[in-house]
């Protein structure tokens, strides 16, 4: 009972301590971009929700420059009636210029702040990000929300790579792993992601498109309910069609992959990687009815052909960037004793990793034929 009332009175003790901060006396910033100008200024666009008495809410865009993030935030509180808080920030954006320039500081700025999450969402926008919150869009009320909403779900179904504030600290600050962060844009009165962007040093480095987010994941981790559509050669799987075509396309959806990784040359370093793979085969734009075990393993060939085909294509591109997003060199620390794997020997030794890949798919459902 005595310990009871020592713990009542240490919250109501701490509770006396807290800032008291009433939701209609303060702003809620709820995004914010930055981008690098020419001079050297850092631009700094806050989309703030101000709520009233009545508990009304409306949403504003302020903007400002200076030579450092906090000046800046600090010139768009002079700007607004109520002081901003960071407690709703959901979403952070970051200009190319400045992304290509480095994000080490912004990231720092982030982390150090108590008032930031460590869940909210890092992005680059591809154009101007003014532009692109200031823009007022037919379909879009609240461009904060919208944007957080965006990535929010195509992560959860797998067509972007998770980009909190805490993966990418936790990579950045790894001794041998680089981060990707989703690339957004406005097109007309949409803002859509196109890809992810690669980064080396917390410098951008290059960029792959969405459609190969899931092999990226493939790579990385166990994935589940992922969506994959396949360009198969015209003549892969002609013979079971009734008649001739010119292209065939197929649609994988509910994927489940597990990933075996083992090092079998560390010298080189050189991996085996299978991929075991079941999945919906969801569509074929041709008449082809897979109705017996021969055709479902023909077509089951041709996947495993084409999915190996592309995942080496994206091992490929990163070597050349050197931007090891697929978390080989955390493998390869792990199974190797008595050899110092830094930062710099890892970029040294990624690019003339060898990776023997194999996919190992099995359809267990089938679904809409075109």
């Amino acid at each position: 009972m005595k310990k009871l009332i020592i713990v009542i009175a240490f919250t109501f003790i701490l509770s006396g301590c807290a800032e008291q901060k009433i939701l209609e006396n303060i702003s809620l910033t709820t995004l914010v971009g930055y981008e690098l100008e020419d001079g050297g200024e850092l631009t700094s666009t806050a989309v703030i929700r101000q709520i009233n008495q009545d508990l009304e809410s409306r949403v504003e865009i302020q903007s400002a420059s200076a030579i450092t993030s906090k000046w800046a935030r600090t010139k768009i509180d002079l700007k607004t009636s109520k002081i901003t808080g960071s407690g709703q920030l959901r979403v952070v954006l970051f200009g190319e210029k400045l992304a290509k320039e480095g994000l080490d500081h912004n990231l720092h700025i982030l982390k150090m702040n108590a008032e930031v999450s460590n869940a909210i969402y890092l992005a680059v926008v591809e154009g101007d990000i003014k532009e692109l919150l200031e823009y007022k869009y037919k379909n879009i009320t609240d461009i904060g929300q919208h944007i957080y909403q965006l990535i929010k779900q195509n992560i959860e179904h797998h067509h972007a790579l998770s980009s909190t504030l805490h993966e990418v600290n936790r990579d950045k600050y790894s001794l041998v792993k680089s981060y990707a962060l989703p690339v957004i844009k406005k097109e007309g009165e949409n803002i859509i992601i196109t890809g992810m962007a690669l980064f080396k040093d917390s410098k951008i480095v290059g960029q792959i498109t969405a459609d190969d987010t899931m092999y990226i994941m493939m790579i990385r981790e166990r994935t589940h309910n992922g969506i994959l559509q396949l360009e198969l050669p015209d003549s892969a799987l002609d013979g079971l069609a009734d008649k001739p075509f010119d292209q065939l396309a197929i649609a994988l959806d509910t994927i489940d992959s597990k990933l075996i990784l083992k090092l079998v040359d560390p010298s080189v370093p050189e991996f085996d990687l299978t991929i075991k793979l079941e999945c919906r085969l969801r569509e074929i734009n041709a008449d082809i009815i897979v109705d017996t075990p021969e055709k479902i393993k023909k077509v089951e060939e041709e996947i495993n052909q084409k999915i190996e085909s592309e995942l080496t294509r994206i091992i490929k591109y990163s070597q050349e960037v050197n931007s090891d997003i697929f978390n080989f060199g955390e493998r390869f620390r792990a199974r190797v004793r008595n050899v110092i794997v830094n930062k710099e020997k890892w970029y040294e030794l990624y690019p003339q990793m060898k990776v023997n890949i194999k996919v190992e798919s099995q359809i267990v459902r089938d679904g809409v034929f075109q």
